[in-house]
């Protein structure tokens, strides 16, 4: 593999106070072949100015129009809060939907992690429908969490082999529970186009609560229509980050193989189909030299060819907060939120290759970047 091309889609240094740090990007490629690139902006990682923007692509980076700008969708009955993540699914030619998670700032001064507790602010779900490429969005429509606490979606609407929808999502804790948070990671399953969503299935949870399986992603392998699923995997009892894991679904999406080791160093890592069994996995890397790396499986996730890894995005910040040991729970929350780069997305371009998305800068300007990786056959 190697990196044919890379670049910018929003420049942080030179935008506006409320837009320096690009965050929770996401990316989707529809039938016209249109990549478009949604994130968070705001004028730091965690503060409670945080809203949406959608980019888009017609010639794989070479230039780039803003589609969306979400200043005006932050409130929700009344309550002043933030659009955290977009990410968006085409459900047909000319139609997309977003999942949005939206987190309740009515407390500006209150921090988004609480500090003493570990728990989430106020969070919820939700649906929009665009009918022209991405530049207005309607309908708004709740997607209920419940029964599970301080949950969040972790990825776009997924097509599964039958025809149904799949909404994954993990849960964490409220605000103010001094219990120990207990994560999983859930896909949701709709029969009627996301009216109704009847059916859950647990995609991975470790009983014991000593392995966090954060921040699920999902693909879907082209022929089969079976899932598989990727993890940033962190040991609580250690203090430490495992290495990713992967595991794998059964293609209705009920069925799911317990998560194991892939041997790859990494966090947030985001599995890309692009043809026959071949998965590439795109990941943050925190050891050194830190930055964004892609590595290749030829058996949809079982090996990976370390031999063949190619790093995207070399970081400039040097060595990140609490990457060099074992940390404590609350200095690990507190360390993301200093993170200069991360949250890598990717697609399958037309002709097999990968478009990865992300962020990385360096200090309070944190810029929204590319890059596409071609893989050699």
């Amino acid at each position: 593999m190697r990196v044919r091309a890379s670049g910018v889609f929003f420049e942080a240094g030179s935008a506006p106070i409320n837009q320096q740090s690009v965050s929770s990007t996401a990316v989707v490629r529809t039938s016209d072949d249109t990549i478009l690139v949604s994130c968070r902006l705001g004028s730091d990682r965690e503060g409670p100015d945080g809203h949406a923007a959608v980019f888009a692509t017609r010639d794989l980076g070479g230039s780039w129009e803003l589609r969306y700008l979400g200043l005006a969708d932050r409130e929700w009955d009344g309550i002043r809060g933030e659009a955290r993540a977009w990410m968006i699914a085409e459900m047909a030619p000319g139609e997309l939907r977003a999942s949005v998670l939206w987190v309740d700032r009515s407390d500006p001064g209150a921090p988004w992690v609480n500090q003493r507790t570990l728990g989430l602010r106020p969070m919820r779900t939700y649906h929009l429908t665009s009918r022209n490429g991405g530049c207005t969005w309607t309908d708004r429509r709740l997607f209920d969490t419940s029964p599970h606490p301080g949950a969040s979606p972790t990825g776009p609407l997924l097509g599964l082999a039958d025809g149904r929808l799949g909404q994954p999502f993990e849960q964490w804790k409220e605000y103010d529970d001094e219990n120990p948070g207990r994560p999983a990671a859930f896909i949701r399953i709709s029969a009627d186009g996301g009216a109704t969503w009847p059916d859950e299935s647990i995609v991975a949870v470790d009983p014991g609560n000593r392995v966090f399986y954060w921040d699920q992603r999902l693909a879907v392998h082209p022929s089969t229509g079976e899932l598989v699923a990727m993890f940033w995997t962190h040991d609580v009892q250690a203090g430490t980050d495992r290495d990713v894991h992967v595991a794998w679904g059964s293609a209705d999406g009920r069925a799911w193989s317990p998560p194991r080791a892939t041997g790859l160093a990494g966090q947030h890592c985001q599995p890309v189909a692009i043809g026959g069994d071949r998965l590439v996995a795109v990941y943050s890397h925190r050891g050194r030299p830190p930055g964004i790396r892609a590595a290749l499986s030829r058996d949809f996730g079982r090996t990976w060819d370390s031999s063949e890894e190619v790093r995207i995005y070399d970081s400039p910040a040097g060595d990140e907060p609490g990457s060099a040991g074992p940390r404590a729970q609350q200095d690990y929350w507190n360390d993301m939120g200093a993170w200069q780069f991360g949250h890598p997305r990717g697609v399958a371009t037309a002709d097999g290759r990968v478009f990865a998305v992300f962020y990385g800068g360096q200090g309070q300007s944190r810029s929204g970047r590319w890059a596409l990786v071609e893989v050699d056959e």
